[in-house]
């Protein structure tokens, strides 16, 4: 059986034998240069139901099924499925972030324009301490999404591409810094609807080292950058949670996380930049169009990057989505979504986020795909 190594954002090759092989032999597994992702969705922060009326695998899904929830926190409210799902189920490994305003002071003065171009997949934005004005773009929760604005055109297909369609996976995707294991590193990360409107989903491998690591320090989101412009800010969190399979065994087919970021002026992020929506144990063959930012070449970190097409099983075994996609490092964490458009422009719900790749391709990455186990975790993390 062929080993399998992970090459993290620094270019430092892990132990193989700190991360699980599966029974059936393959190549090497990369994590898509410095740190990828992908999720799709859009339904209530507490509820999001798997879709049960799905069209053709090449169409986007219909909206899911959706249950609406009380507008308390998870497990407070009688009959809350927040509670239900979570209700006797160990607590997920999680870590506190920047909670007092000095702590948050210090992690966004420490993501500084040098700082931010030397981490690996890093962008050169410019600091900005307060959010934009722009008005905001969140769906309300426990809307139906059937009730939504008018489904929007989604872009054509694409492998790697600069994204101008606009919409509002412009405003809820961004890059996300961190510091791990004494390094700095660069991911991509989504806003995604949650009771408390602080939520982010990424990578599990942007927010923790894995196997034998600990959890990162420094988190910090930049939504909607841009060639340098900040426009909402920089975003400090305060709460972070991977599934107990990546932190205990780097087990990329569980490689998610989420991150709760602080307000900014009273103002929480899902109300600022808007979310998408969130979907669960949706079939792999669905039309996919994932996001991030990739700094590699022939990439440059300066602008969000889209790849669409259908998705595709993992041909060496396991549960991810594979995508045809050219993106590199810094793509980590960003989103894949599921029927992109069908809510309003750029707008759809996010079922996975870019994982890893294998050693010598470079038209492929893979995201991980939202089950059970992810399903837990977000109920969860939206309790914190």
């Amino acid at each position: 059986m062929r080993s399998r190594r992970a090459y993290l954002e620094r270019g430092e090759k892990v132990d193989p034998s700190r991360h699980p092989s599966r029974r059936r032999p393959g190549p090497t597994r990369l994590i898509a240069a410095a740190l990828l992702a992908a999720a799709v969705g859009l339904v209530p922060a507490a509820t999001p139901a798997t879709p049960t009326a799905l069209a053709t695998p090449t169409t986007p899904p219909a909206p899911p099924e959706v249950i609406a929830a009380g507008d308390g926190a998870a497990g407070a409210t009688p009959g809350d499925p927040d509670a239900a799902i979570t209700r006797g189920r160990p607590a997920p490994p999680s870590a506190t972030g920047a909670i007092s305003a000095a702590e948050q002071e210090r992690v966004a003065r420490y993501w500084t324009a040098e700082r931010r171009d030397r981490a690996f997949g890093s962008h050169s934005a410019a600091p900005q301490d307060a959010a934009g004005t722009a008005a905001p773009l969140s769906t309300p929760y426990g809307d139906d999404p059937g009730s939504g604005p008018a489904a929007a055109p989604p872009p054509p297909p694409s492998d790697g591409t600069r994204y101008t369609s606009g919409g509002l996976v412009t405003t809820t995707t961004g890059r996300l810094f961190s510091s791990i294991d004494g390094s700095d590193f660069a991911c991509s990360a989504s806003v995604v609807t949650s009771r408390g409107r602080d939520l982010a989903v990424t990578a599990g491998h942007c927010l923790h080292g894995g196997s034998g690591s600990g959890f990162a320090t420094n988190v910090a989101f930049v939504p909607d950058y841009s060639d340098g412009e900040t426009p909402f800010g920089i975003w400090t969190a305060r709460h972070l949670t991977v599934t107990p399979g990546w932190a205990r065994g780097s087990n990329f087919d569980v490689d998610t996380g989420f991150a709760l970021f602080n307000t900014q002026r009273g103002r929480h992020l899902q109300d600022v930049v808007g979310a998408q929506g969130i979907a669960f144990d949706l079939p792999v063959s669905y039309q996919q169009y994932s996001f991030g930012y990739p700094r590699l070449h022939p990439f440059d970190g300066s602008a969000l990057i889209y790849c669409a097409g259908p998705g595709a099983a993992d041909s060496y075994g396991g549960p991810s989505i594979g995508v045809r996609c050219r993106m590199t490092a810094g793509s980590s964490g960003g989103p894949l979504i599921a029927g992109l458009g069908r809510l309003g422009p750029g707008h759809g719900w996010i079922d996975g986020v870019i994982s890893y790749a294998y050693a010598g391709s470079d038209d492929r990455l893979f995201g991980t795909r939202f089950g059970d186990a992810v399903r837990l975790l977000y109920y969860q993390s939206s309790a914190f």
